[in-house]
């Protein structure tokens, strides 16, 4: 079983109090975080923590309409795809706890400030899942400190919030898991390390590996508890995690943002010291165990990386060992994120980083943390551009769902894809022809997967004089088409005109 710290005390000044070195450093690293993150908090409730264009990011309209689905129960998939409906949620999104257990909390609040307080909440927790790390590996007081703002102030942690995401930015089960199992609570840390599987299966699959190779015991196992269950609920679904790799390319950690550097946007930055100083106190703190800590890093990295590391995200250098498992390992093809493990991977730099600084003498030892935790928080500056806010971004098209809701039966939302037409559902609470997926091409009479391949044509530019009344025969009633971008060339009003005749309100046709 790995110590929770290898080095022997040094003598020094009395110790303070049981709990109060770490009050205190919970204290500075909360402090910290809320100052660093001052311009978006103080616009919480107008401007969403999020993508920047979030009415048509894929995975926050995913999340923006599964919450307001837990919050009305007459929001369901079966007004997806319509005439066909969607599959279960499974299909679509395989970590929903937090919008089952939370959504209906919702009910009342303002979206953006309650969306924001959520994931501010996600980010703290994360931060104190590192001090219990830290405490766990032997840390204490100023060094303690130094470990969680070196995790609080690197930019990284905010990739998932930036994304529009939530669950799959939650890491701080696994690190309590890493904590369990320091202190020789392997049961509990696998439990821990089966629910971070739940929260986002890849994430739980890392910690799981570096768990492996820190402290190996079969108490691990207990990971399958609360994952046979999850696993049985996902088993319909086995079939379609194939291994081919995403439409969009790999999101990974470029190898200009591990170094801190700014060639790449801030959410995929570590602090620039982080590195340097996980290498440096591996090579100075020469504890019989280090190898551990640094393999357990090394895999971290390796998949943040992703399977071709590069400079910047869409460049690569060479493939890694990464490469050869996504293609090969089933399942893992579905990793379409490996950048997510850096949240992983920044808790264990810090961590290794802050226990060389709390090997040193102790004559040195209060100052030079202090000179470091002096520089974290002048380095920190950018911490803020990594959550996009500033000025609100309103849902487009809320008078045309609300008339859509009193005077429409299902529609089409004219957005391409589908993705966008999530934003309004909740709203306007008709059944559509998009949903969470493009519809699949079936045999049958109103195939919704041709029906909507053939709406696309407008958006081409292509007329299209009889679909107008093959979507009337399949049971539309509107056509809806606004700009979700706030650029009028994304809607073929001309085309819809000369077709379908004016429209009946600004932004809808009527279909006859």
């Amino acid at each position: 079983m790995l110590a929770p710290s290898e080095t022997a005390p040094t003598p020094g000044p009395p110790p303070l109090p049981r709990g109060i070195g770490t009050v205190a450093a919970a204290l500075l690293t909360l402090v910290a975080a809320l100052f660093w993150l001052r311009d978006p908090l103080a616009a919480f409730d107008t401007a969403l923590w999020g993508p920047d264009q979030p009415w048509v990011h894929r995975d926050f309209l995913g999340a923006w309409w599964l919450f307001h689905a837990a919050a009305d129960p007459a929001l369901d998939l079966s007004l997806q795809n319509h005439p066909a409906g969607a599959l279960s949620t499974a299909h679509h999104i395989p970590n929903p706890w937090d919008a089952w257990a939370l959504g209906p909390l919702l009910v009342g609040h303002s979206f953006p400030g309650w969306w924001n307080r959520m994931q501010l909440a996600h980010h703290l927790a994360n931060l104190g899942g590192v001090l219990v790390l830290g405490r766990a590996a032997g840390l204490r007081g100023l060094s303690l400190a130094v470990a969680g703002l070196l995790v609080g102030a690197s930019p990284l942690m905010l990739h998932e919030v930036a994304g529009g995401r939530t669950l799959s930015g939650v890491v701080w089960p696994g690190l309590i898991a890493l904590a369990c199992l320091l202190r020789g609570r392997s049961v509990a840390a696998g439990l821990l390390i089966g629910i971070q599987a739940l929260l986002y299966v890849y994430n739980g699959l890392v910690v799981f590996v570096i768990a492996l190779l820190l402290a190996p015991s079969w108490g691990l196992l207990a990971a399958a508890v609360p994952l046979v269950p999850y696993l049985w609920w996902l088993l319909p679904v086995f079939s379609g995690t194939g291994s081919a790799a995403p439409p969009a390319d790999y999101s990974v950690l470029p190898l200009s943002g591990l170094m801190g550097l700014h060639a790449v946007p801030a959410r995929q930055r570590l602090l620039p010291v982080l590195l340097p100083a996980a290498v440096l106190s591996l090579w100075v703190h020469r504890s019989p165990h280090r190898w551990r800590w640094a393999a357990a890093i090394a895999v971290a990295g390796l998949v943040a990386l992703g399977p071709t590391p590069g400079a910047k995200s869409d460049t690569a250098f060479v493939a890694s060992p990464l490469a050869w498992m996504v293609r090969y390992i089933p399942g893992l093809g579905r990793m379409h994120h490996p950048v997510r493990a850096g949240l992983v991977l920044v808790p264990l730099l810090a961590v290794v980083g802050a226990r060389g600084l709390q090997a040193l003498p102790v004559r040195w030892r209060t100052a030079i943390n202090s000179i470091v935790l002096i520089g974290i928080l002048a380095l920190s500056r950018s911490v803020p551009e990594a959550v996009p806010h500033g000025t609100p971004r309103p849902l487009p098209g809320i008078a045309q769902a609300q008339w859509l809701r009193q005077n429409a039966g299902p529609i089409v939302d004219l957005t391409g894809s589908g993705a966008a037409a999530l934003g309004l559902q909740p709203l306007h609470g008709r059944p559509m022809l998009e949903g969470l997926r493009r519809p699949q091409p079936k045999p049958g009479e109103h195939d919704p997967g041709t029906l909507r391949r053939d709406a696309n044509r407008w958006l081409a530019g292509q007329r299209q004089p009889s679909l107008g009344a093959r979507l009337h025969a399949a049971g539309f009633t509107h056509v809806l088409a606004i700009p979700r971008t706030g650029q009028p060339s994304e809607v073929p009003t001309d085309i819809l005109t000369a077709d379908l005749g004016p429209p009946v309100y600004p932004g809808v046709w009527a279909l006859k």
